[in-house]
């Protein structure tokens, strides 16, 4: 059995935090059970605020930092975030980083998608390509990839550089765990040279990359806002709706939604064929998630029916790219 990891933050802790910077009484408190870093958690106060409260352990608030840098810059651009209340990432007492921000109504889109019509996610999706577009008027990044700012030293020199890294993770997880043959890594990878060029010709664009079944509020059919932007890619913007895809059929859920997004933005069969690839290289990704904890108390036992659809799904995308 896995020990609780040091210093996780508790209920008692956003309840503390509430009281002293923003000096209101919680009446309820109840963590989000999603999320593979932070610890969230959803609060209803005494006089009737509805807020949330994300932290970490001590000295770990860099993707506050960075959450807090980009909510300054896309807020004002019309990207509908929820309203930042207080950001501590490097408190002065050397405690739990935090943030605190509006509740926003709703739900993630996971938990409500298949109560959508498909007007509705047809609706929704033309809303995320807007969103995407006013990212994407932002300055190009001085490199491709993951970013809790415009001059953060981790960017790679090339696109293809990113989707190499993201592979090389995903075979270090699925490594550690030997539920699965680090090999279904390789049969990804072997696919990237045969787009060389393509990747070679995309700029760095800042994109939303998490905007997917998670951090995309639906309530009463309609979006409501997006949270938890920790960061912002620079790259190839169909990253966003290729691990959106990967959520679905990891559900066994149609996926209507990310065709409605493919026409939304007109992609031909070139695209949609990247699309593809992107999704495969999500697929090796959730098969490197099995098995470990991340921020919960104890990593869940391998699921052998999920391992199995997970690799039914990698072998079909694998044949139409």
């Amino acid at each position: 059995m896995e020990p609780p990891a040091v210093d996780s933050p508790t209920a008692h802790d956003a309840i503390a935090i509430l009281q002293r910077y923003l000096g209101v009484k919680v009446r309820s408190v109840r963590r989000f059970p999603t999320g593979l870093h932070n610890h969230v958690y959803d609060v209803r106060t005494v006089d009737g605020q509805a807020v949330v409260v994300r932290m970490n352990r001590p000295g770990e608030g860099a993707h506050f930092a960075a959450a807090a840098s980009w909510y300054h810059l896309l807020a004002p651009r019309g990207v509908p975030l929820p309203r930042l209340l207080r950001a501590e990432p490097w408190p002065d007492d050397d405690g739990l980083p935090f943030m605190i921000m509006e509740r926003l109504p709703g739900r993630d889109l996971d938990l409500e998608y298949q109560r959508l019509s498909r007007t509705q996610k047809r609706v929704l999706a033309a809303e995320l390509v807007r969103i995407q577009r006013t990212v994407g008027a932002l300055p190009l990044g001085p490199g491709f990839g993951y970013a809790g700012s415009y001059d953060d030293p981790s960017l790679h020199p090339t696109w293809l550089g990113v989707l190499r890294a993201d592979l090389e993770r995903s075979r270090t997880r699925i490594a550690a765990v030997g539920a699965v043959s680090p090999d279904h890594v390789d049969r990804v990878a072997a696919k990237l040279p045969a787009y060389a060029t393509y990747f070679a010709a995309v700029e760095p664009r800042p994109f939303l990359d998490d905007t997917t079944t998670k951090n995309v509020l639906v309530h009463e059919g309609r979006l409501s806002g997006i949270v938890d932007v920790d960061a912002v890619c620079f790259g190839d913007a169909l990253l966003t709706p290729a691990l959106t895809q990967m959520a679905l059929l990891s559900r066994g859920y149609d996926t209507e939604y990310v065709d409605d997004w493919c026409a939304e933005l007109g992609l031909g069969a070139e695209h949609r064929t990247i699309l593809t690839l992107y999704t495969a290289l999500f697929c090796v990704n959730f098969l490197g998630e099995l098995g470990h904890r991340f921020n919960q108390g104890r990593s869940k036992p391998v699921d052998v029916d999920r391992v199995s659809h997970l690799l039914d799904v990698l072998k079909t995308l694998l044949a139409r790219c």
